[in-house]
């Protein structure tokens, strides 16, 4: 006879009761999802699950639900998001996930006090911040002076104070609460490496909706490499520019990490991710995003530590697949040897710089508010095209807030490359100093795509940059409480 332990299994509760309550409780769950499936549709029926379970298991973690936050961001200026789950705005499904986060780490410092902690921001970051109000606050007095003709062509839906404002702060506001999620997330994790799980996953996704999109349009291929019929992809939700400043800031992260990991299962799996985000970045057409995409490899060549073949293996796939497209050769090289300054910065010089270079020197020190294009002075007298932005971060800044804000903003761009140089060397694993090295990359990345586009402000285009930002964090905050002394016991009374 064996005298082994068996296992024991729980004897089944005596008149059957629970397996009772257990079958009820299955047809009950099938009764629910077979209802939801037949008012809502499948893909609406999986999500809502998903959040459900999600929802569930994020209140006795908030780790869950800021994964889940993690995931979201990037989705949110969308239409993927809103229309995915019922038509709630992207906006306020993420301001959600947020909020209940909150609510289960406040339950979990009730109930484990002293076991999580909170991370500390330094003062240059949340001067960075305050800016970022300021110029909101700044600009809103100045909102209702856009001239009308900028809401009949639709480029802002409402002129008010309180429309400017949701639209220039508190949206943006979304990205920097998830920032301090994802740190919070980073610094009480068990291993913060899974923390790049859900931030590789989102990326993955919305390089897929880039490609699907661009492959289902009304237009071919071939017809996206024109100026006009890349806004095919503003059916997405972001334009083409957008979207690739976004990829980019995935792929430099990812492509670090591919160089950094010698692991196969990883190396595989980042390499993959890699080729997706690099067929997206192809498929929005943007010049700036072709720009930036030889700045982030590059950038991954020279930082990476050695054997970088992968990323030359990659660097070789997409040269020979952009130059064996016409469409991809055309685009990147139109203007290109002409004499028309116009058609090379596509209306930019002439139709939007020059009109404004003297609306900085009206208010140069702290600016004119956020989006002070808007109200300009070449605004009113219609001698700009009608545009949102100034298409240059670097005009943008200076018209926002001055030389000061500029120079404030400066100082928080150099305090994050060295964040992510410190978080890089404390990191614990080779794919998380990778991909906190790659993170660094976003930077000049920014500053090379910003010639012609975007902003320097947080925004959802920074997505990625700022939860890798909140990530560095909280590695370098745990990494420096792990090395503090532990205080000596107390005696016992």
């Amino acid at each position: 006879m064996n005298d082994a332990v068996n296992p024991t299994w729980p004897a089944p509760p005596a008149g059957g009761a629970g397996w009772l309550r257990a079958y009820l409780g299955c047809i009950g769950i099938a009764l629910a999802v077979g209802f939801l499936y037949d008012r809502t549709g499948a893909l609406r029926s999986v999500l809502a699950i998903g959040g459900i379970v999600v929802l569930l298991l994020g209140l006795r973690d908030f780790r869950i639900l800021g994964a889940a936050v993690v995931f979201l961001l990037p989705f949110v200026p969308t239409y993927f998001l809103s229309q995915g789950v019922a038509g709630i705005s992207g906006q306020r499904i993420l301001g959600a996930v947020i909020v209940l986060a909150l609510i289960s780490l406040a339950c979990a410092l009730v109930l484990a006090p002293g076991r999580i902690r909170l991370p500390a921001w330094r003062p240059v970051c949340l001067a960075y911040v305050a800016l970022f109000v300021f110029a909101a606050l700044n600009g809103a007095r100045f909102a209702p002076d856009t001239p009308d003709y900028f809401k009949a062509l639709g480029v802002v839906t409402d002129t008010t104070a309180m429309a400017y404002l949701q639209v220039i702060l508190f949206a943006p506001s979304l990205v920097l609460a998830a920032c301090a999620v994802m740190a919070l997330v980073a610094l009480n994790a068990r291993h913060p490496g899974w923390i790049l799980a859900p931030l590789f996953a989102s990326a993955a996704v919305l390089a897929l909706l880039v490609c699907w999109f661009a492959t289902h349009a009304d237009v071919t291929v071939t017809e996206l490499g024109q100026q006009d019929a890349r806004r095919a992809l503003s059916a997405l939700g972001l334009h083409a520019n957008e979207l690739g400043l976004l990829l980019n800031m995935a792929l430099a992260p990812a492509l670090c990490a591919l160089g950094a990991t010698r692991r196969l299962a990883p190396r595989i799996t980042l390499m993959l991710l890699s080729l997706i985000l690099m067929a997206g970045v192809l498929m929005t057409f943007s010049r700036g995003a072709f720009l930036g995409l030889g700045v982030v490899f590059l950038y991954a060549l020279f930082s990476g530590r050695g054997r970088n073949w992968p990323i030359y293996l990659l660097l070789a796939l997409a040269l020979v697949v952009a130059l064996s497209s016409q469409s991809v050769v055309q685009r990147a090289t139109q203007g290109i040897g002409g004499e028309d300054v116009d058609m090379i910065s596509s209306g930019r010089v002439n139709e939007i710089w020059r009109p404004l270079l003297p609306e900085v020197l009206q208010h140069p020190v702290i600016g004119n508010g956020h989006a002070a294009i808007l109200w300009s002075d070449a605004a009113r007298s219609r001698a700009i095209l009608p545009v949102g932005h100034p298409h240059s971060a670097y005009l943008g800044s200076l018209l926002d807030v001055g030389i000061a804000g500029t120079l404030l903003t400066a100082l928080f761009f150099g305090h994050m490359w060295r964040m992510f140089g410190s978080a890089a060397r404390r990191a614990g694993s080779a794919a998380l100093g990778g991909f906190f090295r790659g993170a660094a990359a976003c930077l000049p990345l920014l500053l090379v795509q910003g010639l012609t586009d975007d902003s320097f402000m947080p925004g959802f285009t920074h997505a990625y940059l700022w939860l890798a930002y909140g990530a560095a964090v909280g590695v370098t905050q745990r990494r420096r409480l792990a090395r503090a002394p532990q205080a000596s016991p107390q005696p016992a009374a």
